[in-house]
């Protein structure tokens, strides 16, 4: 006897065909508590009409609950035999993971299933993860997220498909009609207790906040998520504007992100602020960690009348003013030993400890000295003769610069140059005795004068 068709699955069909969250015959993964909204929504996903889906069930046990967790890990087995599909499992200490990690409950146990979960979805190939989310759900979400102060991207709830491959084709339905649908089609379920336990934050807005609410407006769940859906698609609008001016702005070397101040300040803050995010997410993969604090303080850094400053942020990484520009750094800052001294005997090849490689040679022909590039210089060995010795910057060096008629501060060249803080102690000093005769790239001393035609020259060059 072929089963009629309810009305829930015609409501997510809807849902799915609109959000275009999955195509005919995909694989998906299929997350299962046990709880009425995952049996429904694998009920449903396996009666789809049209679509003839590979469903594989898979179910974290929390271990949480002793003999009861166990019991819902073997009903979702047993559930997943009756519908004929594959099934997966795991046990995670989540108690133990939680005091390991120094989170709470609910956030080890949201990273286990999401670790569980995308595992068995590259094991078995699938497109997809499919979650029972609903309606409720995201009035829960939004309120507890409004809570906490979150922007528009929180506010805008969970969304139907995100970034990981997470889909949600419950988020139209309510909690009621998920249990409408149970009790018609006489599909068990188990009752987890934890769900009542209002020390969980979700659980006092669903068990205290959200039904005093409905004091004030009865349809306050349905307000909510329709809010979310509008904050949605303009989270999606400024997303997409972010994303062009962060390609525009920003440009990658290594492990380094960079952009000019000016051009950052020239965008609307509410675009600034979305535009650093995407800056730590790039070089991070995520953003966790970053806070509004973190945003506002890296503004702040920008508008900063210092011209180098330095800001430590999560996931070790660091947003640098160095002039003109904003960095955003990952790792420690690969700085080399200033107390680190390489010595040049002879023309020759030299691997520096503060990177790079310096290159001396005789030259073999005219120099047009006025044209050399700028990691290069002449010397007039007769003036300079060797053994030099090449270490970076310390306090107090100084050097007579070429053309300038007295000496003067390595510091201070640095600063009119506006070289970077974090640059300054790379570049390689080359010192003749006591005398410092070339900045590698800045500018070369009075004594590097070449006396006349017939000197003996060398050319010096440096690569990083």
């Amino acid at each position: 006897m072929i089963r009629a068709c309810p009305p829930l699955i015609s409501r997510i069909a809807l849902t799915i065909r609109q959000q275009q969250l999955f195509r005919p015959h995909d694989r998906l993964i299929v997350a299962l508590s046990g709880g009425a909204d995952s049996c429904a929504l694998l009920d449903l996903l396996t009666r789809l009409p049209g679509y003839d889906l590979h469903l594989v069930a898979a179910h974290l046990n929390h271990c949480l609950r002793g003999a009861e967790s166990d019991g819902d890990e073997q009903f979702c087995r047993e559930l997943a035999a009756g519908y004929g599909i594959p099934f997966e499992s795991r046990r995670v200490d989540v108690k133990a993971l939680a005091q390991a990690g120094g989170l709470n409950l609910e956030d080890a146990g949201r990273r286990a299933r999401i670790t569980f979960l995308d595992h068995v979805r590259q094991q078995h190939g699938a497109a997809a993860v499919v979650t029972a989310h609903h309606g409720d759900d995201q009035a829960e979400t939004v309120l507890m997220r409004l809570l906490r102060g979150s922007g528009m991207a929180g506010l805008s709830g969970m969304r139907y498909n995100n970034r990981r491959g997470y889909l949600r084709p419950l988020l139209d339905v309510t909690r009621a009609q998920i249990e409408q649908h149970l009790v018609q089609e006489g599909l068990a379920w188990r009752e987890d207790a934890s769900n009542r336990d209002t020390d969980f934050l979700r659980n006092r807005i669903r068990h205290e906040l959200l039904p005093l609410l409905e004091q004030y407006n009865p349809a306050i769940r349905q307000r909510l998520t329709s809010a979310a859906a509008i904050l949605a698609d303009e989270e999606r609008l400024l997303e997409s504007q972010a994303e062009a001016a962060f390609a525009e702005l920003f440009h990658k070397d290594k492990n380094q992100l960079a952009c000019s101040i000016a051009r950052l300040k020239a965008q609307p803050p509410a675009l600034q602020r979305r535009i650093l995010r995407l800056a730590y997410q790039q070089l991070t993969g995520n953003l966790e960690g970053l806070s509004r604090e973190h945003i506002e303080a890296v503004r702040r850094l920008s508008e900063s009348p210092r011209p180098n400053a330095r800001l430590a942020l999560p996931q070790n990484i660091s947003a640098l003013r160095a002039y003109d520009q904003l960095l955003f750094c990952s790792g420690p800052e690969n700085l080399p030993d200033p107390t680190g001294e390489t010595i040049i005997r002879a023309p020759g090849q030299y691997r520096l400890p503060g990177g790079g490689i310096l290159t001396i040679e005789t030259a073999s022909a005219p120099v047009d000295f006025n044209n050399l590039p700028a990691d290069s210089a002449c010397f007039d060995l007769d003036r300079t003769p060797f053994p030099w010795i090449v270490r970076t910057f310390q306090p107090g060096d100084r050097m007579a610069p070429f053309g300038l008629g007295g000496s003067k501060k390595v510091k201070e060249i640095f600063i009119d140059r506006k070289i970077p803080l974090a640059e300054r102690r790379r570049i390689p000093l080359v010192f003749c005795g006591e005398d410092l005769i070339w900045i590698a790239g800045v500018c070369t001393s009075e004594l590097c004068r070449i006396a006349d035609a017939a000197s003996s020259v060398i050319l010096v060059s440096w690569r990083t």
